[in-house]
C-alpha cells in the first residue's frame, strides 16, 4: 500500500495525517507547535520529524506534504527546507526509507487550507484563526495571498486582532476614557484576576503569546451575548476586517467561490453579517464552501502540486 502524509503546523500544535491512495485516514497524529518563530528551528522541526516519523508503518511513502505556520519569506522557507532536509536524511537512514525520492512540498499553512477545501490547487480560501490569511488562484493559475502581515501591521479580523481590541476596551472602560463595558468584569473574572490592573502583569510576561491573548475570544462572544455594545463592536469590526481582505483577494482571483477555514467559524454566526455586508459590496453573489478536508489532508494532497515549493535533496 501506498500512503501519502500531511502535516499541518502551528503555533499551538502540529496535526500529521497518513493517507491511503484513495484518501482515506488511516492515522491522525498531534505533536506539539511548529511555528519556527514561536518555538524555535531545532524544536519546530523536532516536532515535525517525530510526527513523520509516527506515521510511517509498513506502507511505501508516495509523497509528504507539509504546511506550516511562520513560513512567509523566501528565508523562512530555505531556513526550514535546509533543516527539514537534514533531518529527514537522518531519519531515513533509521528507517530505511529513502526520502529522496520521495516529493516533499513545503509551504505556508495557508496552502494546505486552499487542498483542504476542495482537494484541488484553485479557488480562494480564508483562513482565520489566532491570524488571518487569505490566498486564491487567479484565471492565470498565479498564487494570489493577502494578508498575513502579522499581528502588528495585519491579522484583521482573527483572534488576536479580537483579542487585542477587548483588552483595550478593558482598559478604557476601566479609565473611562471610553464607554463602560462589561468587558471589564468578564475578562478580568475569566482569567482569574482579583483587580483589572493585574492585566498589565499578565499581558506583558515575556512568555505570553499571541494564542492567549486569542484565547479571550469566546468571553468577547459571552459578553456579546449578553447585550455588551463594545464586545457587539469589536465582532462586527472582525467580520468587516476578514471581508476587506477576502474583497481585495476577490478582485485579483475573479473567482466568486470562497472556503473558510480556522477557528473563526467557531463564532461564524457572530461576524457573518457584517462579513457579508462588506463583501456584498462588490461580490454579491459570492458562495461560501465548507471545506471536505482538514488542513492536514490537505497538506498530504500538497505533495503531488506542480505549483508548490519542493525540497530538493
Amino acid at each position: 500500500m501506498e500512503i501519502k502524509i500531511g502535516v499541518d503546523g502551528g503555533g499551538s500544535k502540529t496535526e500529521i495525517v497518513a493517507l491511503d491512495q484513495t484518501g482515506r485516514v488511516l492515522r491522525n497524529l498531534r505533536k506539539p507547535a511548529s511555528n519556527y518563530h514561536l518555538v524555535g528551528m531545532e524544536q519546530a522541526t523536532q516536532n515535525i520529524i517525530e510526527g513523520i516519523r509516527d506515521a510511517l508503518q509498513e506502507e511505501s511513502v508516495q509523497g509528504i506534504g507539509i504546511s506550516l505556520a511562520g513560513i512567509d519569506t523566501p528565508e523562512d522557507w530555505k531556513n526550514m527546507a535546509d533543516n527539514l532536509k537534514g533531518e529527514l536524511l537522518v531519519l531515513g537512514q533509521k528507517t530505511g526509507v529513502n526520502f529522496q525520492d520521495i516529493p516533499v512540498a513545503l509551504e505556508n499553512d495557508v496552502y494546505g487550507a486552499l487542498m483542504s477545501v476542495r482537494g484541488e490547487f484553485s479557488g480562494n480560501v480564508l483562513a482565520a484563526g489566532t491570524g488571518a490569511v487569505a490566498l486564491g488562484i487567479n484565471p492565470e493559475g498565479r498564487v494570489i495571498r493577502v494578508g498575513g502581515w502579522g499581528h502588528l501591521i495585519g491579522d484583521q479580523g482573527g483572534g488576536y486582532d479580537i483579542g487585542r481590541k477587548a483588552l483595550v476596551a478593558m482598559a478604557a472602560s476601566f479609565d473611562e476614557y471610553g464607554p463602560k463595558s462589561l468587558l471589564e468584569s468578564t475578562i478580568t473574572k475569566h482569567l482569574g484576576l482579583a483587580r483589572v490592573q493585574e492585566i498589565i502583569d499578565w499581558l506583558y510576561q515575556a512568555k505570553r503569546t499571541n494564542k492567549e491573548v486569542a484565547s479571550l475570544v469566546p468571553v468577547v462572544v459571552e459578553t456579546a451575548s449578553r447585550g455588551d455594545f463594545i464586545a457587539r463592536s469589536i465582532l462586527v469590526e472582525a467580520g468587516v476586517g476578514l471581508g476587506l481582505l477576502t474583497r481585495a483577494l476577490l478582485r485579483k482571483t475573479k473567482t466568486l467561490e470562497l472556503g473558510i477555514v480556522g477557528g473563526i467559524g467557531n463564532i461564524w454566526g457572530y461576524i457573518e453579517s457584517s462579513f457579508n455586508s462588506t463583501v456584498s459590496v462588490e461580490f454579491p453573489t459570492l458562495q461560501i464552501l465548507k471545506p471536505i478536508y482538514t488542513p492536514s489532508v490537505g497538506a498530504a494532497l500538497l505533495s503531488t502540486i506542480d505549483q508548490v515549493r519542493h525540497i530538493e535533496f
